[in-house]
């Protein structure tokens, strides 16, 4: 068979995957001109919503896919699904069309964000790997940064839909590549495609995360947030039941007998918390309690991003002779490190305190998030390596999912707690402390009730902060529980040699 061109396959899948990711960031940047041309203000959330349920709820899907099929046909389905998401994005005549064109856009982002760290996984070596997947890593730090700025820049000079189109010309030539330089010598047969299975797994996380994305918005208690969490427990231990029976499951559960997939799975789950946690409430910090503005809000984070390339590339250097458990340790004591840091973050200590501890928070995902990904590649065969990357993925961003969540709990049950009998803000406390976030009707308050809103904010928020704190310790402590001295195995190398 055609050896397959390494340089232009590793162009390929960079180029698709900072396409999805940068789609998180540069969208944010134009939501406020799509507004004013399209409406629907109650509905801008589900823009980001919409995009982050169907990409998070497709992934182990699409990994069992191309475990069976192969990377490159399924990778290039979804790239063109994603494709075909933007064009009708940018072509949207309302926001309710908008939000059901990037819920197929996300669709496509599942392929694209699950499998191609499996490429990359199946044609360079355990040496190699390291580097090349910390590049990739890498890609996410930097759309971080110039997603915001290129988003303004199209909005600016161009116009809204354009945000979407960029991503087409990019996405054929990916596709092109891809056609042309990656070839995999699959072999031919027919497989009993677990359809129960996955529809399960959909229904079961597509609840999962309704209800936590919509908890805060029709209350914990309602009729509407229990029943979606009914539906998914019921879903899920249906899923469970099926994938036990079923001859090819969607996500094979002996794969969690493995010490180095189950610890993984957790420290990931963890991580993902104290992922969304900074990032969504770290900003509220600097904006509501500080009183600083957006852009610096934004720009606090960007020290985090930075860290993050940091660590991706130099652990992808140091991950073969430092090993799998020595470099994630690196990684979530440096998370630990920094969001025990962050606990401490206040009026006095500063913007820039909030910055250190999070460039330290940085290094520390890049180390640990490539360490865990080459591992849990690492210890299975070829046509599980799809399954096994994608659930890696997948469980980070349901982690982020239920991290903010509970986050977001604990910070409304402490406003109120604070806020309870106080003149003008007992009524509404949550609607009241927003006003902080808003900088006119900010400046309007009285000064003594706004230097109670920030008390009560800011006591939120170290309540938040203490919750991430948690989670990273007990990322750290699962992660001592690595096994010592994880070896590729010789079935993954004969595949390799294969490509």
């Amino acid at each position: 068979m055609k050896k397959t061109n390494r340089t232009a396959v590793v162009i390929a899948v960079m180029l698709t995957n900072f396409l999805a990711a940068v789609d998180v960031t540069i969208v944010g940047t134009a939501m406020s001109t799509i507004i004013g041309q399209l409406g629907g203000l109650p509905l801008m959330s589900w823009v980001f919503s919409a995009y982050l349920l169907s990409s998070t709820v497709s992934t182990p899907i699409y990994g069992k896919l191309s475990d069976l099929y192969g990377r490159k046909v399924i990778y290039n389905v979804g790239t063109i699904i994603f494709l075909i998401g933007s064009v009708l994005a940018g072509l949207s005549a309302s926001m309710v069309q908008l939000i059901l064109f990037r819920t197929i856009q996300g669709l496509g982002a599942g392929a694209i964000l699950s499998i191609a760290m499996t490429i990359i996984g199946d044609i360079f070596t355990l040496e190699e790997r390291g580097r090349v997947q910390g590049w990739f890593s890498g890609v996410w730090g930097i759309s971080s940064i110039i997603g915001p700025a290129l988003g303004g820049f199209i909005v600016d000079y161009f116009s809204w839909p354009w945000v979407f189109y960029i991503n087409v010309p990019f996405g054929i030539l990916a596709i092109l590549l891809l056609g042309f330089a990656l070839h995999e010598n699959i072999e031919k047969r027919r497989h009993a495609i677990d359809y129960l299975g996955a529809v399960m797994l959909s229904v079961s996380m597509t609840a999962l995360l309704l209800g936590l994305l919509q908890g805060q918005e029709h209350k914990w208690t309602s009729v509407y947030i229990i029943a979606l969490f009914v539906i998914a427990v019921v879903a899920f231990a249906v899923f469970l039941f099926i994938e036990t029976r079923v001859e090819e499951p969607i996500v094979p559960l002996d794969l969690f007998r493995h010490s180095v997939i189950s610890i993984s799975t957790v420290v990931s789950f963890m991580i993902g918390a104290v992922l969304m946690g900074v990032t969504s409430y770290i900003p509220i910090y600097v904006q509501g309690v500080l009183g600083d503005s957006a852009t610096q809000a934004g720009s606090t984070l960007t020290p985090m991003s930075i860290g993050w390339m940091i660590g991706s590339i130099f652990g992808g250097r140091r991950l073969v002779k430092w090993g799998f458990r020595t470099l994630g340790l690196y990684g979530v004591f440096a998370i630990a490190l920094g969001a025990c840091l962050l606990t401490g973050f206040s009026q006095a200590t500063g913007r820039y305190y909030a910055m250190l501890s999070l460039l330290v928070m940085g290094i520390g995902f890049g180390f640990s998030t490539l360490s865990l990904v080459v591992a849990v590649q690492s210890v299975v065969e070829w046509n599980r390596r799809g399954i096994s990357t994608a659930t890696n993925q997948f469980v980070r961003t349901l982690g982020s999912s239920i991290g903010v969540a509970v986050m977001g709990a604990l910070l409304n049950y402490r406003i109120v707690a604070m806020l309870r009998g106080k003149p003008l803000a007992d009524s509404d406390p949550l609607q009241v402390t927003n006003v902080l976030l808003e900088p006119a009707r900010r400046a309007a308050l009285p000064p003594a009730f706004r230097d109670t809103l920030i008390h009560a904010l800011s006591s939120g928020l170290f309540l938040v902060f203490v919750a991430i704190a948690v989670c990273a310790v007990i990322a750290c402590i699962t992660m001592l529980f690595f096994p010592r001295n994880v070896q590729e195995g010789h079935v993954l190398k004969k595949a390799n040699d294969e490509m």
